[in-house]
């Protein structure tokens, strides 16, 4: 979740990030709360990065994703558009066959072009409206080059109503998506890119998102919930077991793996 925004006046969310660069003491939690739900999302990431691959990095934060991809792959730019998270990755976690970046993903101005893959992960949803949102989907696309993949893994609003939903059914209080994000539907944000990207796999968090938050809330009850419990971790496992695709719809957050073809 990282507001990859430009200008001279930063936004709330902006500065809710810089603040988290400077705040959050563990690595780990400084991008996303949820540790186990970063993890899943990051399992299949990987399962598309090879060895030979030159990759862009949308929104590292503080590097700490930057430091598992850049060992599957032969180079990879990572880049923010907060100067303080830019600050802390070099200063954590260094530059080997990486390098940081602080660039606008609305502006870029400082990257590159001929990436193998590019991978955009929980970063649209830090932008202001689905016209940022698509913008910067058109700015990410040229970096690429024609065979490449754009990876996309995004919160959208879908699997929040289907998740609220059910909790209304079960008496559980709707949940409520963090006031610095914008969620967009699934068919508002991909539902255009037909022109350049062929979708080759699509994959989602449903099973781990029924656990943790319907099963997990039921059990434990509203004041007993906390972050990166033991039963997260074990709901975690379980989804990696089994994740069917009943439980799609209820899965807050999606991932895309688009091939450009033009």
């Amino acid at each position: 979740m990282r507001r990859p925004g430009g200008g001279q006046v930063k936004s709330q969310t902006d500065l809710y990030w810089s603040q988290r660069a400077t705040s959050v003491e563990g690595d780990a939690e400084v991008n996303i709360m949820d540790i186990f739900q970063r993890d899943l999302e990051y399992d299949h990431v990987c399962s598309y990065l090879e060895k030979e691959m030159s990759v862009l990095e949308v929104g590292c934060g503080n590097g700490f994703s930057t430091t598992r991809f850049r060992g599957l792959v032969k180079h990879i730019d990572a880049f923010d558009s907060s100067e303080e998270m830019i600050r802390r990755a070099r200063a954590t976690y260094g530059e080997s066959n990486n390098t940081f970046i602080h660039d606008s993903v609305l502006a870029p101005r400082h990257l590159s072009t001929g990436y193998d893959a590019i991978l955009c992960i929980r970063v649209l949803i830090n932008l202001r409206h689905l016209s940022e949102q698509r913008l910067a989907i058109r700015n990410l696309v040229p970096l690429m080059r024609i065979g490449g993949r754009f990876i996309l893994v995004e919160g959208f609003s879908d699997g929040f109503s289907s998740l609220n939903e059910l909790r209304s059914r079960v008496g559980l209080a709707p949940l409520e998506p963090a006031a610095i994000n914008f969620y967009s539907s699934v068919d508002e944000v991909v539902g255009d890119l037909g022109r350049e990207l062929l979708t080759e796999a699509e994959f989602h968090l449903g099973a781990y998102d029924y656990l943790t938050r319907v099963v997990y809330p039921l059990m434990a009850g509203p004041e007993g919930v906390k972050h990166n419990s033991v039963f997260s971790e074990k709901c975690a496992a379980l989804a990696r077991g089994k994740n069917p695709d009943c439980f799609k719809d209820l899965s807050r957050v999606r991932g895309f793996v688009f091939k450009r073809v033009a």
